[in-house]
């Protein structure tokens, strides 16, 4: 068996004890999970532009929106500190758009001190907001690949074992993001993994605004967006796999606020409330992607998709995605033919590209119509 082989076995045998566990010994299989944790859907003509700005995400609810009383540190012994002092005030909202598989965040933190633009050789000594995605809930440790020992790591990258790790298992099937809050001189993000790219465009988006100096007190509005992947590896986003965003699904995420003063770190607040979620998906919280809230949809209006089932017998199956409460369907065919029920299938009898279809819906809050010209097409 080439070494290539033993190593994607290996890999595999990993992720599939990993799932194993994150489905029947998940540390957060506690009372803390009856908390619903949502990720906001934005219409796709009110989605987020990233300026910095918030005043895209004015129309997200407050129950989507994580505070203080969420966080607890769990390294540098201060808890839950974080809910009962003015030094570090923080605000996280989440969102996604059907049909991206985009996260999009809105972090906003007023701190009594601001600390950025010290340089440190081992990575940072300034204040960082960290999340960490994992898009198919798949759990398990993700930058550690358990095979290794401690000992064959050792935080030594010059060993042969710390590479083989780092290169084919840190980040692949989930992703840690060190982001600088605010960076100077220097990357957004410090990505703890071997796929830098997931931290340039067109992988992800940011901007920050604010207006202090380091060691100053002041706010600060951190707007941006990354790609979740399942697999995201050295080589290269022409190599990766996406993860699908899909509503009703749930994803793992969590974050950390990692507060610095001048001097050491003084607190790693996490939404977890386990320092392990930096490094093992199983520890994450389970973020639901909601539809849209019924008070931003319109009361009724016509939308379908279709797909063409049978190109020989020229057989297409129409299907309704309208909005609103719907009590009758009418699509015409184009053809002469139509046809009440709400998801038909049809079938054509001349080919052609020039159909014309439409759908017309009504219901308690009147009528809405909607038609597709040369979209079904049949050879």
């Amino acid at each position: 068996m080439s070494k290539l082989k033993i190593c994607l076995f290996t890999i595999l045998a990993v992720f599939c004890a990993s799932s194993v566990k994150s489905q029947n010994e998940s540390p957060n299989e506690t009372s803390e999970n009856e908390i619903l944790f949502k990720i906001f859907q934005f219409p796709n003509d009110q989605m987020p532009r990233i300026d910095g700005k918030s005043d895209d995400w004015e129309i997200v609810p407050n129950s989507y929106v994580y505070g203080n009383e969420m966080l607890k540190d769990t390294e540098d012994g201060l808890g839950n500190a974080i809910d009962h002092t003015n030094d570090l005030d923080v605000s996280v909202k989440v969102g996604w758009v059907e049909g991206l598989n985009r996260l999009y965040f809105l972090y906003e933190a007023t701190d009594d001190f601001w600390d950025f633009g010290r340089f440190s050789n081992k990575g940072y000594l300034n204040d960082i907001f960290e999340i960490v995605v994992d898009g198919d809930l798949s759990g398990g440790p993700f930058i550690y690949n358990p095979v290794y020992t401690k000992e064959d790591l050792n935080w030594d990258s010059q060993k042969d074992t710390y590479l083989e790790n780092h290169f084919t298992f840190s980040g692949v099937h989930a992703q840690n993001y060190h982001i600088y809050t605010p960076p100077v001189n220097n990357a957004w993000v410090l990505i703890w993994g071997n796929q830098h790219w997931i931290g340039d465009f067109p992988q992800s988006n940011y901007a920050y605004d604010y207006n202090f100096e380091p060691g100053e007190e002041g706010k600060l509005v951190l707007e941006f967006w990354v790609t979740p992947y399942d697999y995201a590896p050295f080589e290269g986003p022409q190599k990766a796999i996406e993860s699908e965003l899909n509503q009703g699904e749930s994803i793992g995420l969590s974050w950390s606020i990692l507060d610095f003063d001048g001097g050491e770190r003084e607190g790693h607040f996490n939404l977890s409330h386990d320092t392990r979620m930096v490094k093992d998906a199983s520890y994450l919280r389970k973020f639901k992607l909601m539809p849209i809230e019924s008070e931003l949809k319109d009361l009724i209006k016509a939308d379908w998709s279709f797909e063409v089932i049978d190109m020989e017998n020229m057989r297409v199956s129409f299907r309704d995605e309208s909005q609103g409460e719907i009590l009758k369907w009418e699509w015409d065919f184009g053809d002469g033919n139509y046809s009440n029920q709400q998801n038909p299938i049809h079938q054509f009898k001349e080919k052609g590209i020039h159909k014309v279809v439409t759908l017309t819906v009504e219901g308690p809050a009147g009528k809405s119509k909607h038609t597709k010209y040369w979209e079904v097409m049949i050879r």
